[in-house]
């Protein structure tokens, strides 16, 4: 079962993607104050701290959601519906319920990595990443139908139907074929 650290207790339990963000960003204050002194890298944290203050909720609020489908939802239902055994049955689960998606990133990716940490298989999380990228409702009706017209709207999105299954299936082989190897 996949394992997804939400806190950091010590710092041995920072993984290599968090120590990644770490380098970009302090290689990013290191460039804001080499090209603009402190006064560049106080707007950086300005900015920073501007971007946090509408987003905080919102990332809270999708922590805490996924939080609960964990508790809601047992993990032998998740595993049986979308574990790695669950085959192209889950793979088509996940790439449908990406339809439902709403919210965007800082509250779609908490709750998708609360169903990878139950029992979720890379097949089916791969799909579901995929669908709430390309096929969600909320998506197409405030934002691609109104921008875009229905027709190109509606054609792009019956193309894009097709590809979240596909990319499920190449996903969790790909992830297979890594695990093996």
């Amino acid at each position: 079962m996949p394992h997804v650290t939400l806190k950091i207790r010590h710092f041995e339990d920072m993984d290599i993607t968090l120590w990644s963000v770490f380098f970009l960003v302090l290689v990013a204050m290191i460039t804001a104050f080499h090209t603009g002194g402190k006064t560049r890298l106080l707007a950086g944290f300005k900015k920073a701290a501007g971007i946090f203050k509408t987003m905080w909720w919102r990332v809270l609020l999708g922590i805490t959601l996924g939080g609960f489908l964990q508790v809601l939802i047992p993990q032998p239902v998740i595993a049986k519906w979308l574990g790695p055994a669950s085959g192209m049955a889950g793979v088509l689960i996940g790439s449908f319920a990406g339809l439902f998606l709403t919210g965007g990133a800082f509250v779609t990716i908490p709750i998708i990595a609360s169903i990878y940490a139950a029992g979720a298989g890379p097949g089916p999380i791969i799909a579901l990443l995929t669908s709430g990228n390309l096929i969600r409702l909320h998506g197409l009706i405030v934002m691609h139908i109104p921008f875009f017209g229905a027709r190109i709207a509606m054609v792009r999105y019956a193309v894009c139907l097709f590809m979240p299954p596909l990319v499920g299936i190449a996903g969790g082989a790909i992830y297979q074929f890594i695990v093996k190897a």
